[in-house]
């Protein structure tokens, strides 16, 4: 058989793959196009946002220095004291940011501070001054803070404010709303003009203030263990919490205090004298217990005095109180950590202690009564504390005690 391909033929062929040739080399070349034109927008895609977050996060680590909880919000936010979300900054050391200069009534002192509201906007605090009856504002890093409602002394006078306990501005950031709790009152103030204070709900024990993204004001009222939701123009508040008397049912609350609105118009309680934290979800007839997260007869009281909350953007409960379950197992594993060093760590768990604060947070027939029900029938005064810590920390007395848990109950045992 003859193998050999004629002149015509091998023309033939060799024009063929001239063309295959051509044809690879044009689609390799747009292929190296397309794959260098793919890496230019990967790096547009990357370094645009870097940039951004970068720029971004510079402006948050300056907040973060002056708060101690640093928040950034986009879209649509709520009008609470304190949102906490991805962005947030923990401080491992606390700083202060308002008063330190021991308590009195000059702008560089406080006297029982108690609710507080952080605008990030203006790089500000909004503290309610309590019993010095006002409302103070300090600017991050400032020594001082600068006057933004009440301040003429207590009184019910429309510019007065009596026993302030908590403040937030409204969605405009406009004015100041303010829980003015012994005058019975919510209350308006203008932010520009302090001399046109309006009252916005009257005959009403204010403890505590939210706003959702609709500008809903929600109020929880102390005195008839309910939490309000009111919205200027309607006459008629609605009840989202409680409602039905005082109690510790699900249903219930006893003494409500400061209050947190999520996103989904969830309204988290701080039921104060049931000592739990509740959540009521919108429309709902009862709440959900979500601190303490388990309660039994034996540990039917893990919280001591809940104070306020807040809830993060996974909505985890940032209960501040008085957690005495978390305060003696941190008391007895720092002490565990710390002996070998020679530092010594205990910890005292006090009763009713009569201080300004209980005054200040109860009405005066509750006040009568305050530390009965504890087996020697009152409180203890603060200096009947004093020698429980002087004995913890002499080391001459107690030299051979660490871990352990001092109670200073009036006879109350404990677990």
């Amino acid at each position: 058989m003859n193998n050999r391909v004629g002149v015509d033929e091998f023309l033939v062929a060799n024009r063929n793959r001239t063309r295959l040739q051509t044809l690879f080399e044009h689609f390799r070349k747009r292929k190296l196009i397309w794959i260098i034109f793919s890496i230019i927008l990967a790096v547009v895609i990357v370094v645009i946002p870097t940039t951004i977050v970068t720029r971004n996060k510079t402006k948050k680590e300056k907040i973060s220095t002056a708060t101690e909880i640093t928040t950034t919000t986009s879209g649509e936010q709520l009008i609470t004291s304190v949102i906490i979300n991805n962005n947030t900054k923990w401080k491992q050391n606390a700083s202060t940011i308002a008063g330190g200069n021991e308590l009195g009534n000059e702008l560089n002192q406080l006297d029982c501070p108690r609710g507080i509201y952080v605008d990030d906007d203006d790089q500000s605090i909004y503290i309610a001054d309590n019993w010095n009856h006002r409302i103070v504002k300090w600017k991050f890093g400032a020594d001082k803070g600068i006057l933004a409602a009440g301040g003429n002394g207590e009184g019910s006078d429309i510019n007065q404010l009596h026993f302030p306990v908590d403040v937030i501005l409204d969605k405009e950031k406009k004015y100041l709303i303010i829980c003015d709790q012994e005058n019975r009152r919510v209350i308006r103030w203008s932010r520009q003009n302090s001399q046109d204070p309006k009252i916005l709900i009257s005959n009403i024990t204010c403890s505590g203030l939210a706003m959702d993204n609709h500008g809903s004001l929600y109020v929880s009222d102390r005195d008839e263990h309910q939490v309000i939701r009111w919205q200027e123009g309607n006459e008629e508040t609605v009840v989202v919490a409680g409602g039905n008397g005082q109690g510790n049912e699900l249903n219930q609350l006893y003494e409500p205090h400061f209050i947190f609105v999520d996103e989904h118009y969830s309204v988290y309680v701080v039921d104060q004298l049931n000592r739990r934290v509740m959540k009521w979800a919108r429309n709902a007839t009862k709440g959900i217990l979500v601190a303490p997260s388990q309660v039994s007869n034996e540990n039917s009281n893990s919280i001591g005095v809940p104070i306020g909350v807040a809830v993060d953007h996974t909505a985890e409960i940032l209960d501040y109180a008085t957690t005495k379950a978390a305060i003696v197992g941190f008391t007895k594993g720092l002490a565990d950590k710390l002996l070998e060093k020679g530092i010594r760590v205990n910890c005292v768990a006090p009763g009713p202690v009569w201080t300004p604060l209980v005054i200040a947070s109860f009405p005066k027939e509750k006040n009568a009564s305050f530390g009965s029900n504890y087996p020697i029938k009152r409180p203890a005064q603060p200096r009947e504390l004093a020698p429980a810590f002087v004995f913890l920390a002499a080391g001459t007395d107690s030299s051979y005690i660490s871990g352990e848990i001092l109670a200073v109950t009036g006879g109350k045992q404990t677990a």
